[in-house]
């Protein structure tokens, strides 16, 4: 069913038309800039006022992207229009363009230098501490100015130069034992930094396996679908050559002129692979392709500031482009039912299915079809691989899935699974109350002075806590996560490049 008359209960689903037929590169120029976290959905919404051909200015802009520059000069035997369009496909700008928008820039840095961003703002996810930072300012202050108006006692602070009050030299003789507890703070923090740090290495390591099995996958596709062509091919060319060398004078070649020539066409026909062949292949190819993208749609938030359901739609919709036709699209994007069973775009919906395992459970269909392809059905069967080269076959791209599933599953065990509620909460409750005795104590003892260097240290500690944060499920819409709009586009360009280089 396709977007426009598929049954959806969601109000702002009604609304979203079918898709433009000709996946332009006009179609995301309007929003391929949008930063990661703004309300201004606007120029999305223009998406379907789209033309339905390139400008010529439009597509020189992305001319590195074009399938028809990259792959210009293709074989003779990949003159076949469906894999011409397959390529196409695969590559499209418009689809290309809205994968590059969905990641935001990781910022730039000199590993070997200190003084490279070491001022910016940018990436330190202020925005977790910047209550309790300003909470713990706002105590200290509150502090301090009850310290003036308190009557002075006896005791004379030779720190400050002025004599303190009761109080105040009552929680100056205490701050050597909340000192104590910065030991037990600290390793907290670390450990906890620590296992942070470890999950975004098993996240990007996943979809380094994800990418690697990727390549592998199309690669031992296309070489195993192709061999017994190839086979064909130089059974041909010998049966060419002895033809030649059979012909000894010239009334024998006139004789055998006509089928000479009839054995040249023959032959010719068979060098090149069917359509049965290329139209498998390229549905294969095409499936593959789709399966890091339906990855990154489940491991990326549901929510997003500034986007509703249709525009969360949309953005899936080119995402996957003319990969897929809207039956399978939607198929792979519908992951909700509701009360009647019907597939719908509603997050409040019941979820039913998984984007990766659909994607997964028909590439398992196409491998099976492509092991056990019959290659020869007019020949008796003599160029198809006996039962053991199929078993073979079907095994290695059976692996090779599974791994795919397997690198799926790593992301999705790290996506749902943070640290254990209790040791957060535990490490954030003596945090705070470390903080908080501590910047008491430190006024009470130094003053005014203190502030400045409490501050600095109130961010340094708090700052730790925040990169946890930030590395622990790094899928999300931000500068220090994963991006997974990358990672999609170099495994498209990587099985473009294996469809293209197949020798028959």
């Amino acid at each position: 069913l396709s977007a426009n008359d598929h049954p959806l209960t969601s109000k702002t689903m009604r609304k979203v038309k079918e898709q433009p037929s000709s996946w332009s590169i006009n179609d995301v120029s309007t929003w391929r800039s949008m930063p990661a976290k703004s309300a201004s959905v606007a120029r999305f919404e223009n998406i379907d006022e789209v033309s339905k051909v390139s400008d010529s200015s439009e597509q020189s802009k992305d001319e590195q992207l074009s399938p028809t520059q990259l792959y210009s000069s293709l074989q003779d035997g990949h003159s076949s229009d469906t894999l011409k369009q397959t390529l196409q496909d695969i590559l499209n700008p418009a689809r290309i363009a809205a994968l590059e928008a969905c990641d935001v820039q990781p910022v730039p840095y000199d590993s070997y230098s200190f003084s490279s961003y070491i001022f910016t703002l940018k990436g330190r996810n202020l925005s977790m501490i910047l209550s309790p930072l300003l909470a713990l300012l706002l105590w200290g202050l509150g502090w301090q100015l009850l310290f003036m108006f308190l009557p002075k006692g006896d005791s004379y602070n030779e720190v400050i130069g002025t004599y303190e009050s009761d109080l105040q030299r009552t929680l100056s003789s205490v701050n050597d034992l909340i000192s104590t507890l910065v030991t037990p703070v600290s390793f907290l923090l670390v450990f906890r930094l620590g296992r942070a740090a470890i999950r975004f290495w098993d996240a990007r390591q996943a979809t380094g396996l994800m990418i690697e099995k990727c390549r592998s996958n199309i690669a031992t596709a296309t070489v195993g679908f192709i061999s017994p062509i190839r086979q064909k091919r130089r059974y041909f060319r010998r049966q060419k050559q002895r033809s030649d060398n059979t012909e000894t004078n010239d009334g024998q070649r006139d004789e055998k002129k006509g089928d000479t020539a009839k054995e040249k066409i023959q032959s010719a026909k068979i060098l090149q692979p069917g359509a049965k062949e290329i139209e498998l292949l390229c549905e294969y190819a095409r499936w593959l392709t789709s399966f890091p993208v339906a990855v990154k749609h489940f491991l990326r938030p549901e929510e997003r500031l500034g986007w509703d359901d249709t525009a969360y739609y949309k953005k899936q919709r080119f995402e996957i482009g003319p990969l897929l036709c809207d039956e399978d699209a939607n198929h792979v994007m519908l992951s909700y039912e509701d009360e009647r069973g019907q597939a719908v775009f509603d997050r409040n919906a019941k979820r039913v299915r998984d984007p990766p395992l659909v994607v997964l459970n028909r590439l398992h269909e196409l491998s099976y079809d492509i092991a056990h392809h019959d290659y020869d059905e007019d020949n008796k069967g003599s160029f198809n691989p006996t039962p053991q080269q199929r078993a073979a076959f079907f095994q290695q791209l059976n692996n090779q899935i599974n791994i795919l599933c397997a690198s799926f599953g790593t992301m999705e065990r790290i996506k749902n699974t943070p640290l254990p509620f209790v040791y957060v909460i535990h490490l954030r409750s003596i945090l705070l109350l470390y903080l908080f005795l501590w910047n008491m104590t430190s006024i009470a003892s130094i003053g005014w002075v203190a502030l400045p260097a409490l501050f600095a240290f109130n961010l340094s500690m708090l700052g730790i806590e925040a990169a946890s944060v930030e590395c622990e499920r790094p899928f999300d819409w931000n500068s220090n996560h994963l991006t997974m709009g990358k990672f999609c586009i170099l495994i498209a360009r990587n099985i473009a490049q294996a469809m293209k280089e197949v020798r028959y």
